[in-house]
């Protein structure tokens, strides 16, 4: 991943959320990058954080006009998104109501998922990186700016990803001691679902789709996954001992819930029954209020 650099946060505005809450605009500057931070707050003290990033603009979980609408680079099947359409995906009044503060940004800020823009942003940071990578370095820059801001418990945030952000939650988890705990939902190849599973996307399927993605030579075992010395469930033991749960469909076949089976069943063993966790919902490619229910009710225990 890049290094780390200094990170500043700038509250630009706080109001009321729901019936107690609040919600904060938070500016941050992590050298060239510039990323805009949503922050809902319970009432009370600082609370614990669940925190990651959103596919289409903060505007996209969120209806209120306050927030601004994306206006830069976005995935052609998300520029006419109507306001709030991915609200499901990051469920601010559940995890408020549940006592937690719940932070997120657009992927975009950090990195275009876009293979000319993600190479231009891994310039700017000093190297070649994947997009994986670059969202990765994302999380904990967020995690410094949130603990800048002195209204959460820094010391207590999980980072949450679903689908390609999940595999970038696992990698920042692994690299950042500081991440409290760790949430992937659907994250398929590169995340939770080894690369040598033998139903769902493989190594050339990621490639032709997303080259971006991860370093080229992981593009060298495509077709020959078996040749792999290391696989995704060593990344997931990284994050031992800090809580880590894992959710999958039973449906979503492409991402390997089968994969993710086995992969939590080769590391378990290396945490206390308490702070390991899993799900399988009925269902397709997705993260629901029904999955964050159980999220929340795991790290609230």
């Amino acid at each position: 991943m890049p290094s780390p650099c200094a990170v500043g946060a700038t509250i630009r505005e706080i109001r009321t959320f729901g019936k107690q809450g609040r919600r904060a605009q938070i500016d941050v500057a992590a050298g060239p990058v510039r990323i805009g931070l949503a922050l809902y707050l319970p009432p009370g003290p600082p609370a614990p954080v669940f925190f990651g990033p959103n596919f289409a603009g903060n505007g996209s979980i969120d209806p209120d006009p306050a927030i601004p609408r994306e206006r830069g680079w976005l995935r052609p099947e998300h520029a006419a998104l109507p306001p709030g359409a991915h609200a499901e995906r990051w469920p601010m009044d559940l995890i408020v109501g549940a006592g937690f503060a719940g932070a997120t940004w657009y992927d975009g800020d950090v990195c275009p998922d876009d293979p000319g823009l993600c190479a231009a942003r891994g310039r700017e940071l000093g190297g070649r990186f994947g997009a994986i990578a670059l969202w990765a370095w994302g999380f904990s820059r967020a995690r410094e700016a949130l603990a800048a801001t002195g209204l959460v418990r820094a010391d207590r945030a999980v980072a949450v990803g679903h689908s390609r952000h999940g595999k970038a939650a696992i990698w920042a988890a692994a690299n950042d001691p500081e991440i409290a705990g760790l949430v992937a939902n659907n994250s398929g190849t590169g995340g939770s679902r080894p690369f040598r599973w033998r139903e769902g996307e493989t190594i050339a399927q990621l490639f032709e789709r997303f080259p971006h993605w991860f370093a080229p030579a992981l593009a060298e075992f495509a077709g020959r996954e078996n040749a792999l010395t290391l696989d995704q469930h060593a990344a997931l033991a990284l994050a031992a001992p800090r809580p880590l749960y894992l959710a999958s469909a039973r449906d979503d076949l492409w991402a390997g819930p089968g994969g993710e089976a086995l992969a939590y069943e080769s590391i378990r063993h290396l945490w206390p029954k308490h702070r390991i966790g899993r799900h399988v919902r009925d269902g397709d490619h997705g993260i629901t209020r029904g999955d964050w229910t159980r999220f929340l009710a795991f790290f609230a225990g």
